[in-house]
């Protein structure tokens, strides 16, 4: 952990030298859960509404880009939260992608299993990390 923690105070140095990430970091969670929000959404209203609403639905989500948004909102709301001081939320927004990835249980195939595996896997290693980054021995490692 301790490399991991080097790393991510370079990264946050590196990150917030840039001007624009430095307007983006307050609303950290609310881009991460937001982009979540916005896909489990997606998912549900397609295996929801009927046939003669998908021309509706793919206005919404494909015409104007919503789902592109989402999509690479989760990322950012991702390296946002992983610079933030809330790195413990980050693991949440890992473990309900992972969930994402397996949603709405049909149709599975091994790519979605590896998927839902990597993204649970990176959310219980930044959960290790956040649980040892919040003792107060090291307060002085993450801040450099």
């Amino acid at each position: 952990m301790q490399q991991f923690a080097v790393v991510v105070r370079e990264v946050r140095k590196l990150l917030l030298s840039i001007k624009l990430l430095r307007t983006l970091l307050p609303y950290h969670q609310h881009i991460l859960f937001g982009s979540l929000g916005v896909l489990f959404l997606e998912e549900l209203l397609y295996r929801s509404v009927s046939y003669s609403g998908y021309d509706t639905l793919n206005t919404l989500f494909f015409d104007i880009p919503l789902h592109l948004v989402a999509y690479y909102g989760f990322f950012v709301g991702l390296w946002l939260t992983l610079i933030s001081p809330n790195v413990k939320y980050l693991a949440y927004g890992l473990w309900f992608y992972a969930f994402l990835a397996l949603f709405p249980f049909e149709y599975l195939r091994l790519a979605h299993f590896v998927q839902a595996a990597i993204y649970a896997a990176a959310g219980y290693g930044v959960f290790r990390y956040a649980a040892i980054s919040n003792g107060p021995t090291s307060k002085r490692t993450l801040e450099g």
